[in-house]
């Protein structure tokens, strides 16, 4: 009498190492696909992180006018307002400045602060006395004495009221290291927001 023997273990075998095979394949694609959805989300959060605080500065540059605390509350706001998981420390320039009716910038209307922690900005606002992490401006095109709030305007070049803008240069680093995929380190992020200052007269 002859007996067939069984298989049932040889194909239990081939199918695991199948399945390994497969999961080998397929996991590579699997976790580049993940690291790239959350580098995305990081990158994403801080493209509206920084496009709220100029936006929000843009309208206390408008408010504030030609006041001589007005830098000091717009950075102080940009200093507020990017925060987790964005970092304030990413902040490269700050840009202050003019433009006509169209948003277009004035030749050399520009007040660019530039952010270095190895600096202090001195500034009391409403009683309040804080540092922030910013040289003088260098250049200062657009001086807060100079800016124009009065309807009848301010002299010859100020017609009327200012039209003031500002504009956030952020340094964004790869938080995974799907950036190792993308090239580099990170990437430059710059958003700008333009608003009509607040006529007093």
């Amino acid at each position: 009498m002859r007996f067939r023997r069984s298989r049932t273990g040889n194909h239990r075998n081939a199918f695991r190492g199948q399945t390994l095979v497969e999961f080998a394949i397929v996991f590579p694609l699997f976790w580049t696909v993940l690291l790239g959805i959350i580098e995305f989300s990081f990158g994403f959060q801080s493209v509206l992180a920084v496009g709220f605080a100029a936006r929000n500065a843009a309208v206390i540059a408008a408010e504030a006018t030609n006041s001589a605390t007005a830098d000091c509350s717009i950075l102080r706001s940009i200093e507020n307002d990017i925060s987790a998981p964005s970092a304030a420390q990413r902040i490269t320039t700050v840009d202050i400045y003019w433009t006509d009716s169209n948003g277009v910038v004035k030749t050399g209307a520009t007040t660019t602060y530039t952010r270095d922690a190895s600096k202090t900005l001195s500034c009391v606002v409403n009683g309040s006395a804080f540092t922030l992490p910013y040289g003088p401006p260098s250049p200062d095109g657009y001086a807060m004495v100079g800016r124009c709030s009065t309807r009848s305007g301010c002299n010859v070049a100020h017609a009327g009221v200012d039209t003031v803008g500002v504009k956030i240069t952020y340094s964004y680093a790869y938080h995974t290291p799907y950036g190792a995929v993308l090239g580099g380190t990170g990437w430059t992020v710059q958003r700008s927001s333009e608003m009509r200052m607040e006529p007093y007269q």
